[in-house]
């Protein structure tokens, strides 16, 4: 009878998390095609932070600077590049004079590398829309001039987009899937467009912001020491009384975020934990959930083939093939339609599901106690700690308290 109901309860709970998804793409902002002259078109500037992306800065650059776009420049911030990254930048510049390369400044106590270099190089922005853009993401020609009239259509002052996750590893393909296809059950009505919801978020990757507003509050230096700046930013944005909104993203752009296993491995176990809010709760739920879903599927399909008559005498064979059958479904749609925002996968990889899910409980698990111990992550040569709040320390502050948690971010 435990088992009957385990199986039973396990259906329901795929039948669920199935439709919050789906609702999630019901309730999705597209991406509308540009109908604006080009007299109607403001202005924009392009900020992207560059620091250890020798792989990928270049394709990124020259996607930008060739933009189906009238009025537009790109400042990019080469914050203490270590590799080759400064060479690539300047030999760009040299080819397409919309480029325009700001030298980093040091690192400032309290900040997040990545929210010093953009406050550093906002200034240099003369557009009346400022563009965030990570060095790892590819645009499309028609990036600015869709995104600058999905920001006009719907009426907002930031606007952001998920983009199209390239995924060539086999790391990429066994955990990627599995983490990012659970984020779209995190807002799955999008109440982020509701301005009478606290929900607040955006794609850091590209995130689209009148001047007027980013300068109201107060650029970068007001998520300056947040772990998740780009969450963060979409908050305060919103707190603030501004519009903020998300899109789909996949008529703009893609990105490469990491290249192997180790790299993605340390840079979700950065932040993995802080995006569940550092709830140990959370974190059990999660792992749980993750199991559940993707792996007692697939272990009860083994043990009901390899062993038929000692399942028999758990439930009744009807109930169990059909509840298997529903299980299977679920989990087929909702990896068939999440995977619309991968590019690499095939359908085999349908069956790296169960493994996707123990190494992403792991991550979480190790982000956990990344958080929980002290222990840090050292991402392309910074280090930095973070305590309960998310809020970041750099490595010659005042250590945290005991009961404080620490790690490293990405950038």
């Amino acid at each position: 009878m435990l088992f009957a109901a385990f199986i039973i309860l396990n259906t329901v709970l795929l039948v669920i998390l199935l439709a919050l998804m789906l609702s999630f793409f019901a309730t999705f902002r597209s991406v509308p095609k540009c109908s604006l002259s080009d007299e109607q078109l403001p202005s924009i500037s392009v900020i992207v932070p560059v620091r250890n992306e020798e792989g990928k800065v270049g394709r990124c650059l020259e996607s930008l600077a060739q933009q189906d776009y009238p009025d537009f420049d790109i400042i990019v911030i080469d914050d203490k590049s270590t590799d080759s990254s400064g060479r690539i930048i300047a030999e760009l510049a040299a080819r397409f004079s919309n480029i325009k390369v700001i030298q980093g400044r040091e690192s400032r106590q309290g900040w997040l590398g990545k929210c010093n270099a953009l406050d550093h190089g906002s200034p240099h922005a003369k557009g009346e829309w400022l563009v965030f853009s990570d060095a790892d993401t590819f645009h499309k020609p028609n990036s600015l001039r869709d995104a600058v009239a999905a920001a006009i259509t719907y009426n907002v002052d930031m606007i952001s987009f998920m983009p199209v996750q390239e995924l060539y590893s086999f790391g990429e393909r066994v955990i990627m899937p599995v983490l990012i296809g659970s984020f779209l059950m995190g807002d799955p009505t999008n109440s982020i467009n509701d301005p009478k919801s606290a929900r607040a978020y955006a794609y850091g990757q590209y995130i689209m912001v009148k001047r007027t507003t980013y300068d109201a509050i107060g650029g970068h230096e007001s998520v300056k020491d947040q772990i998740l700046d780009d969450i963060s930013i979409g908050r305060v944005t919103k707190e603030r009384g501004f519009s903020v909104t998300a899109c789909d993203g996949r008529p703009l752009y893609s990105v490469r975020m990491y290249t192997n296993f180790c790299e993605l491995w340390s840079g979700w176990t950065k932040n993995a934990f802080a995006l569940i809010n550092c709830s140990v709760p959370s974190l059990i739920g999660v792992v749980i959930m993750l199991n559940l879903c993707l792996l007692a599927p697939f272990v009860t399909l083994a043990v009901a083939i390899a062993n038929p008559s000692g399942m028999s005498e758990q439930i009744a064979p009807a109930l169990l093939w059909f509840s298997l059958a529903v299980q299977f479904s679920c989990m087929v749609i909702w990896y068939a339609r999440s995977t619309v925002f991968y590019k690499g996968l095939n359908p085999l990889c349908f069956l790296l599901l169960p493994l996707g899910a123990v190494m992403t409980g792991a991550m979480y698990i190790n982000s956990a106690y990344c958080f929980l111990t002290g222990r840090q992550v050292k991402w392309k040569d910074r280090d930095y700690s973070v305590d309960s709040t998310q809020r970041v320390r750099t490595s010659f502050e005042t250590p945290p308290q005991a009961s404080e948690t620490q790690i490293s971010p990405k950038y």
